[in-house]
């Protein structure tokens, strides 16, 4: 967890202007840390931008530092306005946020604060001492029960153990930890894991201490607190196996399947195409309107290769599959409505942004030959298409939502990405409901859920997969809905237990036989056999 210590000529300067015994300035400064460890560990939970860890910065609310900071002194001053107007600040506002552009405040820890923290153990553990047993190993991960307590209690200072279960699964989708699994998930991170940078390292060893010990304390379970999203989708507080990396998320469910919409975005805009195309002059078929978008859908590998070969000039295959990665963030973005633009722009806030390709595509050759390949621009032309039907559908059909903030932009035009972000996250809650619904007739419960994906402790099965299938196409009248399956493994032991006796076994049979090479007899009379 973090901790903060101020520099003493705070804690003097503040006795000095508000002296005991009418004031209590140690009490005072201690509500006004505990506030700022607790912004700032919420800050922790989620991974840094490369502005962030270049600059050392943590992204906090800082109106709710100064409200629950506390007050001092007989006109009630906030310490926060009086750290600030004294020069005394232990946090530093590199740029100000605000509920109007809705982000948080960039702040830095000045030279009066010092910060450490517990739950990066990667260049404090002893994990990476060789002579360390798994069950040694074990314990140093699991701390004591007293430690994993106050963190549950930080992170959930509202629970009480009257909760029923009906309340708790009303504010929280609890998830059963695989521990032993996410346990060996630490040790590889700490011991194995060479291409992830020092920055991404460390946040997912914070995110993975912190289910780790939270499970620990309740039972193996980990509750991820609700957090409903106007645009439709439901997202939680601080972490979750939504915010996790891929390879946390299979530790910390362990062996279980997943289940992802194919291509969800394209597939749930196809379902409007013939819709489109009655209001075409013409009219026309979907095949010969959309070529691109369906062979993207029903081929999307040789759609990939396709565009690979063009785009990029290294055809080697161990460059293969990271180049596919790209395009496949590529084709997402522009299915949100990314432009083929290179400009970037400054929003109200300060902050410069890049387009999503130009932060996708990095080199710039390539991104130009991707910006001009036909395949791409007839699929960015079709998309177009559906994009303006599904924005000129909804301010006529949903006029009375316009009004709506979330699909405004700072100025009050409504916008038409968050338009087609909010169809489209309502659509993908409708169509996942009804994986959940018709999964939970035939007696399966899904493990997890992250947006267009769901885990199932077992597999479905094809004929339950096909079901599951046909309801989502049937209800929602889009027939390319279509369910990918994925097997996912939990983290093993590397035994380094056997290892080590396996090892010690080996030595005393090598000692053995050498002991047996060096051995002399005594005299050769003792290996006589008498024959008469």
């Amino acid at each position: 967890m973090i901790k903060i210590q101020a520099n003493p000529e705070v804690l003097a300067a503040l006795s000095q202007a508000f002296p005991p015994p009418t004031y209590n300035a140690v009490r005072a400064l201690d509500k006004y840390i505990a506030a700022l460890e607790r912004l700032l560990f919420a800050s922790l939970q989620v991974p840094r931008n490369p502005m962030q860890s270049k600059l050392n910065l943590y992204a906090i609310p800082l109106q709710r530092l100064a409200n629950s900071g506390g007050q001092i002194g007989p006109k009630k001053v906030r310490l926060h306005k009086w750290l600030r107007d004294n020069h005394l600040e232990l946090v530093q506002a590199v740029t100000t946020g605000s509920n109007q552009n809705k982000r948080l405040s960039q702040v830095r820890l000045t030279h009066r604060a010092s910060m450490t923290e517990d739950l990066n153990p990667i260049e404090q553990t002893p994990m990476n001492n060789p002579q360390l047993s798994d069950r040694e190993i074990a314990a140093h991960l699991t701390g004591d029960d007293a430690a994993n307590q106050c963190l549950f209690d930080l992170l959930y200072p509202d629970y009480r153990p009257e909760w029923s279960d009906e309340y708790i699964h009303s504010q929280f989708d609890p998830i059963k930890v695989d521990v032993r699994s996410l346990e060996n998930y630490i040790v590889w991170l700490s011991q194995d894991a060479r291409l992830l940078s020092k920055d991404k390292k460390a946040t997912a060893m914070r995110q993975a201490r912190i289910v780790l010990g939270c499970a620990l304390a309740f039972n193996g379970w980990y509750l991820q607190r609700k957090k409903p999203s106007a645009f439709g989708r439901m997202y939680y507080e601080g972490v979750s196996v939504q915010n996790v990396n891929k390879e946390l998320r299979r530790a910390m469910l362990g062996n279980c399947w997943e289940y992802d919409i194919r291509s969800s975005v394209i597939a749930w805009k196809m379902g409007f195409a013939t819709s489109c195309l009655t209001q075409a002059p013409g009219g026309g078929n979907i095949r010969a309107a959309f070529p691109a978008t369906l062979n993207y859908l029903e081929d999307k590998g040789d759609f990939m290769r396709t565009v690979r070969l063009y785009v990029f000039r290294d055809h080697g295959r161990d460059a293969a599959d990271f180049q596919t990665k790209l395009l496949k963030q590529a084709f997402t973005a522009m299915s949100f409505g990314a432009r083929l633009s290179t400009n970037g722009w400054q929003d109200s806030a300060g902050h410069w942004n890049n387009p999503a390709l130009v932060d996708i595509l990095k080199n710039q050759e390539e991104r130009n030959r991707f910006f001009n390949d036909v395949t791409v621009r007839a699929f960015i032309q079709e998309q177009n298409t559906l994009d303006n039907y599904l924005f000129a559908q909804f301010k006529h059909h949903c006029a009375d939502l316009l009004e709506l903030s979330c699909i405004q932009t700072p100025s009050g035009r409504v916008s038409k990405a968050k338009v087609l972000a909010y169809l489209y996250q309502h659509g993908e809650t409708q169509v996942m409901d009804i994986v959940r619904t018709t999964a939970a007739a035939h007696g399966r419960t899904p493990i997890a859920n992250v947006h267009d994906a769901i885990f199932f402790k077992q597999r479905l099965g094809t004929e339950l997969k096909a079901a599951i299938e046909q309801r989502m196409r049937v209800e929602t009248g889009n027939a390319y809905w279509h369910l990918t399956p994925k097997e996912l493994q939990r983290y093993e032991s590397r035994h380094l237990d056997q290892q080590a006796e396996e090892a010690a076994h080996r030595q005393r049979i090598a000692a053995e036989h050498a002991q047996a090479l060096r051995y002399q007899p005594v005299g050769i009379s003792e290996f006589e056999v008498s024959v008469g």
